[in-house]
This record gives structure tokens, C-alpha cells and sequence, in this order.
């Protein structure tokens, strides 16, 4: 049976509205309910205020063989102890030659050349580390070092490599965790410093970490992990939601308004930061909006219905 050509132009045009109406979203939109339908959707409101909080960056990361660091450092701290061992040699040799007893200045000047070329291995050294791990690991002490080959050695400790877009360049971080990106259970990291910049082409800075692994959340290398790094340094503002606040439809974020008893206006929203229970918005709400909590999903079938109900002609 073939359909006429007004109603096939007819179920042509319906499907373009249609089409139009699931890409067309809303910036807006408008609920109405009563207080027993409410009531049964347990329905509940917060009141939406400005707070302050430390800039949040979020990264991708990946544990990183940290055998190499290791070895560098176990070279490091021998030659540290060779060159401590010709300086002392040859203060004792000077001591020896302005007393004139029992040292001949070709000893002095042989020692001198020893104690020179041992610090300048040392330098190299030195330099070596800062070129492949930054110069984070440079500045920290001795014994600080030495903690950290140990806890490499020992599986206490893993180094990981953050990635962070659009970094400043100047960054401290007062709080780092980590997670796997299939598993919530997250890690307490610490930040070690900036890493060299090995591809001009890269939108970010790489960052050298350290964590703890646990028996529940081991590490290998080359795992991946989200990261999020707490700014020590900046801060930033907005409104701070629940996350069950936030409604994701249509490739957009959502919170409902409740602007007079029973009556809910759904607003887009700009999230700046997700936080561990919570977002940070910038915009869509302001402070004093009585924003909803519970119920958002209910409250969106609530106002769907009617548009998704067919009638038959």
C-alpha cells in the first residue's frame, strides 16, 4: 500500500521538527508539581553561596620506572663521597705544607687536581639529573635523596608523571591524589618538581610525583591514573554544589531552580572545577537561588513527559 504524497511531505516534516527539537537544547526550561508529587519525589533544596577555594588542576598521569633515578642517584652519592673524601686530603696536605712537615708541594698540587676533578664529576652528575628529572630532584637534600632511593628500591615508593594543560608556570601544590582511572580508591601523592620540557609541541608541563602504594592499590609502571593537584598558591570562586545537584543531559550540565513553591526552572550551568563531592559552577546560578539537590532526575522525567507523550491523529 503506497502513502499519498501530503502525508509522506507530513511524516517528512515531522521528523525534521523532531530532529530539531533533540538538538535544539534549551538553555532553560520550566517545571510545575505539586506539593503531594513533591512530597513522593523527596524533593529537597540548598541555597546557593559564593565560597573560596584553592585552584584545582586536574592531570593525566602515568607511573613511571624510577630504576634510572635510582642508579643516577646511587652515582651521585658516590661520587659525593669521593669528592668529600680529595677535599679532605687535600686540607690536610695544605696543613701539612705551611708547617713544612713532610709535604712536598708536587703532593699538594696533585691532590688539588684530584679534589677538582672529583667535584667536577660530582657537577656532572648533578647536571645529568636535572636534564632527565628536573631540577626538583637537584634541590633536595642529601638525606631527603637517599629516602626516596630507598623507598624506590624498596616498592615503597613509585614515581609518577603528571600532565597538566594549560599549567602555570610557577606551580605548588599544598594537596595531590590520585587514582586509577577504573578504581575510586585514591593515593596521597607529593609533588617533587617541574620535569623537563622534552617536546616544544606540548600544551602543558610535566610534573615528577611521588605516592605510597598500598596492598589494596599497588602500582606498576606505565599504569594510568587522574590526578587532581590542590594550588598552594592561587585561589578561585564560584558556587559550590553537591554533585548530585548536577544533571548531565544533552552534553550539558544542569541544576533546577526553585523559584516559587513547586515551580523549578532547569539551568545550564558552567562547571570550572569538579571537586571530590562537589563542583565548583561560575555560572547559570547565583547566590540566593534555592538550587535542588534531590530529585533532579525525577524532576527532569516530570518535565519531559508531556513532550514525549504521542498522540494519535
Amino acid at each position: 500500500m503506497h502513502m499519498n504524497t501530503h502525508a509522506v511531505r507530513r511524516l517528512f516534516l515531522r521528523s525534521i521538527v523532531f530532529s530539531a527539537l533533540l538538538l535544539a537544547v534549551p538553555v532553560r526550561a520550566e517545571v510545575e508539581l505539586s506539593e503531594q508529587v513533591r512530597s513522593n519525589f523527596g524533593i529537597s533544596t540548598i541555597t546557593a553561596s559564593t565560597v573560596q577555594l584553592n585552584r584545582q588542576w586536574q592531570a593525566t598521569a602515568q607511573v613511571i620506572d624510577g630504576q634510572t633515578l635510582v642508579t643516577g642517584l646511587a652515582d651521585l652519592r658516590a661520587a659525593q663521597a669521593t669528592a668529600d673524601a680529595s677535599k679532605a686530603e687535600l686540607q690536610r696536605l695544605e696543613q701539612l705544607y705551611k708547617a713544612d712537615t713532610n709535604a712536598a708541594l708536587k703532593n699538594v698540587e696533585a691532590a688539588r687536581a684530584q679534589a677538582i676533578g672529583d667535584n667536577g664529576r660530582v657537577q656532572t652528575l648533578q647536571a645529568q639529573l636535572i636534564s632527565s628529572w628536573g631540577a626538583g630532584i637537584a634541590r633536595m637534600k642529601a638525606n631527603e635523596r637517599e629516602q626516596l632511593a630507598r623507598g624506590l628500591l624498596a616498592g615503597t615508593l613509585v614515581l609518577v608523571r603528571a600532565e597538566l594543560i594549560n599549567a602555570p608556570t610557577a606551580f605548588t601544590a599544598s594537596s595531590i591524589r590520585m587514582k586509577l582511572l577504573n578504581d575510586e580508591a585514591t593515593l596521597n601523592g607529593k609533588l617533587i618538581g617541574a620535569l623537563p620540557q622534552t617536546n616544544a609541541q606540548m600544551l602543558g608541563k610535566s610534573y615528577l610525583l611521588s605516592t605510597q602504594p598500598t596492598k589494596e592499590l599497588e602500582l606498576q609502571a606505565g599504569q594510568m591514573l587522574s590526578v587532581e593537584l590542590q594550588d598552594a598558591t592561587r585561589t578561585t570562586s564560584g558556587i559550590k554544589l553537591p554533585r548530585a545537584a548536577v544533571l548531565r543531559w544533552q552534553g550539558k550540565q544542569w541544576a533546577y531552580i526553585e523559584t516559587a513553591a513547586g515551580h523549578y526552572e532547569r539551568e545550564a550551568l558552567t562547571v570550572s572545577q569538579w571537586l571530590d563531592d562537589a563542583v565548583l559552577v561560575s555560572a547559570g546560578i547565583k547566590p540566593g537561588d534555592k538550587v535542588v539537590v534531590s530529585g533532579t532526575g525525577l524532576l527532569l522525567g516530570a518535565e519531559l513527559k508531556p513532550a514525549n507523550s504521542d498522540k494519535e491523529e
